[in-house]
């Protein structure tokens, strides 16, 4: 979609979006081996249905291939060693944020400054740079594709809040996933972040014991309860919004182009329900 902002036709950035493709389920599926997550996208994990070597080579075979379509895309404009170079910071960036996300499992909890930089490496980066990428091809200005950068991760770190909130207060019909899966297997997302860093000093403790009780008990109706009085889906939706206007800011300083689809796609991505 970056990419068509400028050209029309699009086949020229297909390798690429099917490189950024390949590296997403990549990711996807060694995420699922490390939080032993039986489903994605309402069916078998991939590690669930043929072991967890089958599905560490598979995401490795995808993560290469991955680099051999940005080789491919960037060929004709020489650019293909430019879009190895951002796909390899993002892929790095990746790589510490999951790293980050499983520390943060043996601290009671992180910051919220500390949880926000865990997804911004581990999800937001992979969207900037995708439509980074998508307007250099292109034949846009490093400035502009800079800007989309800037708006894809905003973009990234609202969809990521948005998921941790789905997790929690999503339909399971809809999601495809266990809900309440985090709170079930114990993991600590931005829901939990935020309701820790507003308890007092006193109450975090019996938080922290209700938390994990309910992992091993599989029973998440305390850990509801303390949301709701909280009120963490009110703040968890606010600053998911927050980033959707930061986001758009960051877009609609680009002149040069119709950003109408782009901005279509933001507030999907907003409002989604799974």
């Amino acid at each position: 979609m970056a990419y068509n902002l400028w050209k029309e036709d699009i086949a020229p950035a297909l390798p690429a979006a099917l490189a950024i493709e390949y590296f997403h389920n990549f990711s996807l599926m060694h995420d699922d081996i490390m939080d032993e997550a039986p489903l994605r996208r309402g069916k078998e994990s991939v590690h669930t249905l043929f072991g967890n070597n089958s599905a560490i080579l598979s995401g490795d075979a995808m993560l290469i291939q991955c680099f051999d379509l940005l080789l491919e895309a960037g060929r004709e404009n020489n650019l293909g060693a430019q879009l190895c170079a951002l796909m390899s910071k993002a892929a790095l960036e990746i790589c510490e944020g999951q790293q980050l996300d499983m520390d943060f499992e043996k601290l009671d909890s992180p910051t919220d400054i500390e949880y926000l930089e865990m997804i911004r490496q581990k999800t937001a980066c992979l969207l900037g740079a995708s439509m980074q990428m998508g307007a250099l091809l292109a034949g846009a200005t490093e400035s502009d594709a800079n800007l989309l950068y800037q708006f894809g991760e905003k973009m990234g770190l609202g969809f990521q809040i948005q998921d941790d909130y789905l997790d929690v207060f999503g339909d399971e019909k809809l999601t495809g996933k266990q809900k309440g899966g985090d709170i079930l297997r114990g993991k600590k997302n931005f829901l939990y972040v935020t309701a820790f860093s507003q308890l007092k000093a006193g109450e975090r403790e019996d938080f922290i014991e209700a938390y994990a009780m309910a992992s091993r008990n599989q029973d998440t109706t305390e850990i509801y309860s303390i949301y709701e009085k909280l009120k963490i889906q009110e703040y968890t939706l606010g600053l998911q919004s927050k980033y959707l206007n930061e986001a758009m800011a960051e877009l609609h300083k680009i002149d040069s182009v119709d950003v109408s689809q782009i901005t279509a796609l933001a507030e999907m991505l907003s409002l989604r329900n799974y």
